[in-house]
């Protein structure tokens, strides 16, 4: 009897430490976003920060669950980083979104702190233990799968970052 207690008490501690990990990464994502939307609140910042360098894309597709929403996508491909915004303005409402921000050099951007040129170990301490990993990839998921984490590590190093947030 005490010992299919004590077992069952070191369970629900494992499930609740593997909670506890996963939720933490899910807020480290939520704040990433944040910081995200704060350094690139709408595309004519990007443009002043970049400049009219970019291989431009811009777009305008109906939304596929709105047929009265159109959505307007922004893809800005500059050397070393790639953004791709979402707006809409639906009830006189606008909405704007960063779908994608792809990373390949240093001092552009920080993931939670993180940059290219960051340790691996860095990387854990910031988001937690990763939820998948592939090959040289950590990747981190919030709660509904939309928002995705990933960074590339190679020698322990932080060498390219990638956030996808998947609009439903």
């Amino acid at each position: 009897m005490i010992r299919k207690t004590i077992l069952t008490m070191l369970c629900l501690s494992l499930s609740l430490m593997c909670f506890s990990e996963i939720a933490y990464s899910f807020e480290a994502i939520y704040e990433c976003y944040e910081q995200l939307l704060q350094k690139y609140p709408n595309v004519e910042t990007i443009k002043k920060q970049f400049g009219d360098g970019a291989t431009w894309q811009k777009r305008t597709i109906p939304s596929p669950h709105d047929d009265s929403i159109e959505l307007q996508i922004d893809s800005m491909e500059y050397p070393g980083i790639e953004i791709r915004t979402v707006g809409f303005t639906h009830e006189g409402e606008e909405s704007y979104f960063i779908s994608l921000l792809d990373v390949k050099k240093a001092g552009f951007v920080k993931f939670g702190g993180i940059d290219l040129g960051s340790e691996r170990k860095d990387v854990i301490k910031a988001f937690g233990k990763p939820q998948q990993i592939d090959g040289n990839k950590l990747i981190y998921y919030d709660e509904s799968e939309y928002m995705v984490v990933s960074f590339i590590i190679e020698n322990e190093i932080v060498t390219g970052m990638r956030f996808d947030n998947y609009l439903d």
